[in-house]
């Protein structure tokens, strides 16, 4: 820690008291030299005596070469560093590198007496200094919020002023800003998996929703030969996610903690007006997809439009519903917050609206397989709902692919169709509609007594006993044909034995008095079950 070192070295001042937008142009290997005390010197006037270990700011003389003695002398007389004003020129930097001299080049306009009073202040009382720091930099990054130059272009001035890798994460550890030092380059990609694998945060921090009651300091965590400082970023007492510095474990200093308290409001400030942006976005966006399925916008105007939204209307497009369905689940706005916060970055892609419980999706693809994109998208929806949500159901139905905006509505209508049928087969699995041809034939109403007849015939004296002994011998036959008959793949999905699955497959053969291994018997058992998924999704169970 800084605040128990005695003397600090030319790279600790340099980060602790020069102007922000300093610049180290020679000497980066003596960094580690100690720094006893700052003067000002004229480049024009003789060097005074010097007892080692200064920091010389060197006022510049008419012709910029003339520096190259006082650097030599400076060199000899044991100066730890030099700060100069621009431009320096080539052969003073070279002479620089030949002594082994930190040269640093001081932001145009800087007053020397005034960084000479201020390195000698950090020398003299380092506390106040490091809290006088961190307030000035916290003031530069206001600054430039004030001046709306965006959340990166805030974090890689950031990074440039604490030298280290600063990363801001939303709450879902998506990361949003990196500001990767070329000494952490060769392993941003390892570092970056470990920044979103939740369960590598901190256990106070692991907690999204508890973010906004988090008062404790900063977290220091280590990774290999790395250290993560890390804080929450939170605004009107909303978690919108995480601030990370990295560096190793003797690059941090006291001034780090201080620091990322503030720019972590920087962040939250940053993040609550680009979630406002966003929002407005969204809406514009929901509208013109309302209006396209309404039908009140013309082929011409829809691209028109489209491309002042920045989507791409040429592409083809596949439409998706996505509703929650069961006793309990959370909110539909809670369904559409998840989509959006997996569809960051992709937004051109996917034209999104909230309408009551339904939330309606329009993909836009040039894959040569569109189908199975939009199965890929469905999927990651699923996947992201079931691990935000694990007790609750969620139907997505997929439509067909269209490429004029007139057949979206016809796409539309087959989405809506496809997740009906999935809630009606008690599946959380994405719905296609091109697949379901035999599921139209089982919710024909003029079938429903033939339907029964055959299921109770094939697997009736099964559903007889479920009700009886709960023994999960339906659902164990239904994961059998989701597994395509194999036992290995469905004692996996059902989290048992293999021999626990061999037993229940005997049990279901001995009630059943039927041999699965024939084929027309697995086809009408599967058939069968399907069946009585939909009468009793009907209530006619």
């Amino acid at each position: 820690m800084l605040a128990e070192s005695p003397i600090l070295n030319v790279e600790q001042l340099c980060q602790l008291a020069l102007p922000l937008g300093s610049t180290l142009v020679a000497g980066s290997e003596s960094l580690w030299r100690p720094v006893r005390w700052a003067l000002t010197i004229n480049a024009e006037a003789s060097l005074p005596w010097l007892e080692g270990g200064e920091f010389i700011l060197i006022v510049p003389g008419e012709v910029p070469n003339h520096l190259v003695p006082t650097i030599t002398a400076c060199a000899h007389a044991g100066t730890a560093a030099i700060g100069l004003l621009p431009p320096i020129s080539p052969m003073t930097v070279a002479e620089a590198e030949n002594l082994h001299m930190p040269i640093v080049q001081l932001p145009t306009g800087s007053r020397l007496r005034d960084i000479e009073r201020t390195i000698i202040g950090l020398l003299l009382d380092r506390e106040g200094h490091i809290e006088r720091r961190s307030a000035q930099i916290y003031q530069q990054l206001v600054q430039l919020a004030s001046a709306n130059v965006g959340l990166e272009h805030i974090i890689h001035e950031l990074g440039k002023i604490i030298h280290k890798g600063v990363v801001v994460q939303d709450k879902r550890l998506h990361i949003q800003v990196a500001a990767v030092p070329p000494a952490l380059a060769g392993e941003w990609d390892q570092i970056a998996d470990w920044l979103c694998d939740r369960n590598m945060l901190p256990d106070s921090l692991r907690d999204r929703h508890k973010l906004p009651r988090h008062t404790s300091p900063a977290v220091r965590q280590p990774f290999g030969s790395l250290m993560r400082l890390i804080t929450p970023v939170v605004n009107q007492d909303i978690g919108r996610g995480y601030l990370s510095f990295i560096a190793t474990p003797n690059e941090f200093d006291a001034i780090d903690a201080l620091v990322i308290d503030h720019a972590a409001v920087v962040c939250a400030l940053e993040m609550a007006r680009a979630k406002a942006i966003s929002e407005i976005e969204k809406k514009l966006r929901g509208d013109f997809l309302d209006s396209l399925l309404v039908g009140t916008l013309g082929e011409s105007e829809a691209m028109a439009e489209g491309d002042r939204f920045g989507h791409d209307m040429s592409s083809p497009h596949i439409a998706l519903v996505a509703h929650w369905y069961g006793a309990k689940h959370p909110s539909a706005r809670r369904l559409e917050t998840l989509v959006n916060g997996l569809l960051m970055g992709r937004m051109n892609n996917v034209l999104v609206r909230l309408r009551e419980n339904e939330l309606r999706l329009f993909f836009a693809t040039d894959s040569p397989a569109p189908i199975q994109a939009a199965r890929q998208l469905a999927d990651e929806i699923r996947a992201e709902a079931r691990q935000e949500f694990p007790e609750a159901k969620i139907a997505i139905g997929i439509g067909s692919v269209v490429t004029r905006v007139g057949a979206w509505r016809a796409s539309y209508r087959e989405a809506v169709q496809a997740a009906d049928i999935a809630v009606r087969v008690q599946s959380d699995l994405p719905m296609y509609i091109g697949d379901l041809g035999i599921y139209t034939f089982l919710t024909h109403p003029d079938y429903r007594a033939d339907l029964q007849a055959l299921r109770d015939s094939t697997i009736g004296n099964l559903i007889n006993y479920e009700e009886r002994q709960r023994a999960d011998l339906l659902l164990t036959l239904e994961a059998f044909f989701q597994c395509h008959g194999n036992h290995t793949q469905t004692a996996e999905m059902l989290s048992v034995h293999r021999n626990t699955l061999f037993y229940r497959m005997n049990r279901i053969a001995e009630i059943t008095g039927l041999d699965l291994n024939q084929p027309d018997v697995r086809l009408a058992v599967h058939l069968s079950l399907k069946i009585h998924r939909f009468l009793t999704a009907d209530g006619h169970g």
